[in-house]
């Protein structure tokens, strides 16, 4: 770490790479919240480990790090990074709390939609798991208090979704750390009620609002709003004109419909639930509630939830997108899958949280509870082998709705990969006939990997599908068409590769 007066010279709020935090060394800078800084590092003595992310506080000795510690402690969830250490940078300025989480390669939501065209099942199901992020949270007593897109990254390469930064987080029984009215949030999510509360007590000199998780699902719900139609809901704020919407017995928003045409009926309902004006309306304050329903809409079986939200142009106004770079994203996400999908013989053998030194973990673990666990899980993996479904790919193309399927049927889905080569306009390939689907894919048909523009994997080999038409898909003289679930697919071959069903 250097001597002292070297040491002195290091800004605290971005530190140089190679730099050294006990046994983490700086190895790049990610970006800067309203209390800490985070950073990609590595451990020193085992960079085959990967990867980590280290959260530094801005300010020496902020509490809200231990606070945030103990929620990331107790969390069960695969959408919320796991906390593997934390520690004390001492600088010359003070002592400076930090915390050591999993790397998520991710995007931040608005960003990646921004990129993207999505469509409403995709959103939904993407939604969902924020959801059950929240549910965790909530089972603990806990509360998140800042969910926002910013706080939310998509992995492209497995379609999953992470929240994250509970630093503005609470749990019942911690002590209060300010003296303001309201929380630590961002205004434009904050819940009708929230506001009315400090217009109510602005002059009562010790009272705090009782934030619930009612207010993280009202932040769940602009988020939402955001997400599909590219701006926000009107301002909560009392002494915006706007927010007379949100009075009580007021209208609300309009509907996100209204605004995304395409936005199927299920997934506007959804949001439109979150954003009630009285808070038990929202699913009765539960994320299972809303999580339910968030997955019941990534699931539907109407076309229409499968169809890209915004229009296609070249200016990128609200509401549309740029066909290029929608294309250079799909490209680079269709990497990612593929580098993802490769696990080496090191990583399988080795779990990343056994690459963290034991005392660095959180909580210590004895040898012998380590090995115990060990065995349940390999146990539980073999299990998993012997019975594992095909994966539910929602994304890819309508479901067909199974009235017995059970709720923790579509959480499976939840972290299927978001295909989004399908929604790309594509040159008409041809109308089709109706004939089924075949089990495998066409002599001479491209297999995977399907990452050519517009392509779409189904049954083992890549389709292009035939926009703006729906089954029967016939055309006089083309034959070489497949009906599947509600859309027209045209097998892709290679350049200069006829198909094997030639118009007579």
């Amino acid at each position: 770490m250097g001597s002292k007066q070297s040491l002195r010279e290091v800004d605290p709020l971005c530190l140089p790479p190679g730099l050294q935090l006990g046994p983490w060394r700086i190895l790049a800078w990610r970006g800067r919240g309203s209390y800490g800084t985070l950073y990609r590092v590595q451990l020193a003595s085992r960079p085959e480990a990967g990867s980590f992310a280290l959260k530094l506080a801005v300010s020496p000795g902020d509490e809200r790090f231990e606070r945030e510690a103990w929620l990331l402690q107790r969390i069960q969830s695969p959408h919320v990074p796991r906390l593997h250490a934390q520690g004390i940078w001492r600088h010359p300025s003070g002592a400076f709390p930090y915390l050591v989480m999993d790397w998520i390669d991710g995007e931040p939501l608005y960003e990646w939609s921004a990129r993207r065209n999505p469509s409403s099942a995709q959103c939904a199901g993407m939604l969902a798991q924020v959801a059950r992020a929240l549910e965790a949270t909530h089972a603990i007593g806990g509360l998140h208090r800042d969910v926002k897109g910013a706080n939310v990254l998509v992995r492209p390469a497995d379609g999953r979704v992470f929240l994250t930064d509970f630093g503005a987080g609470d749990y019942r029984g911690a002590t209060t750390l300010t003296s303001k009215l309201l929380p630590p949030g961002t205004p434009a999510y904050r819940s009708p009620e929230a506001w009315g509360f400090l217009y109510l007590f602005r002059r009562h000199p010790t009272v705090h609002y009782p934030a619930s998780a009612c207010d993280d699902l009202f932040a769940l719900g602009v988020m939402a709003y955001r997400l599909v139609t590219d701006e926000y809901p009107p301002s909560t704020h009392p002494e915006e004109d706007e927010a007379k919407v949100w009075r009580e017995g007021g209208p609300g928003p309009r509907p996100p419909r209204a605004l995304t045409a395409r936005l199927s009926p299920e997934l506007d309902a959804a949001i439109l639930r979150l954003l009630s004006v009285l808070p038990d309306d929202r699913f009765g304050g539960t994320a299972r509630g809303a999580a339910e329903a968030l997955i019941q809409a990534a699931g539907s079986s109407d076309p229409s939830a499968h169809e890209p939200l915004f229009g296609w142009g070249a200016g990128l106004p609200l509401r549309w997108r740029s066909v290029e770079v929608v294309r250079r994203a799909t490209e680079a996400d269709a990497a990612a899958r593929k580098e993802f999908e490769l696990p080496t013989l090191k990583e399988q053998a080795s779990p990343r949280a056994g690459l963290v030194p034991p005392q660095a973990l959180v909580p210590q673990w004895s040898a012998e509870l380590a090995v115990g666990f060990a065995g349940l899980l390999l146990a539980g993996l073999i299990v998993a082998l012997f019975y594992q479904e095909p994966p539910l790919a929602w994304s890819s193309a309508p479901r067909e709705h199974r009235a017995e399927e059970s709720a923790s049927v579509g959480d499976g889905a939840l972290s299927a990969p978001v295909a989004l080569e399908e929604t790309l306009p594509t040159q008409d390939s041809g109308r089709a006939v109706k004939m089924p689907m075949p089990d495998q894919p066409l002599d001479g048909q491209r297999r995977p990997p399907c990452n050519k523009f517009g392509e779409v994997l189904l049954n083992g080999g890549c389709w292009l599908r035939v926009p703006d038409i729906r089954p029967p898909c016939k055309e006089e003289g083309k034959e070489d068409g497949y009906a599947w679930k509600g859309a027209c697919y045209v097998p892709s071959y290679p350049p200069q590769r006829r198909p094997t069903s030639t118009p007579p």
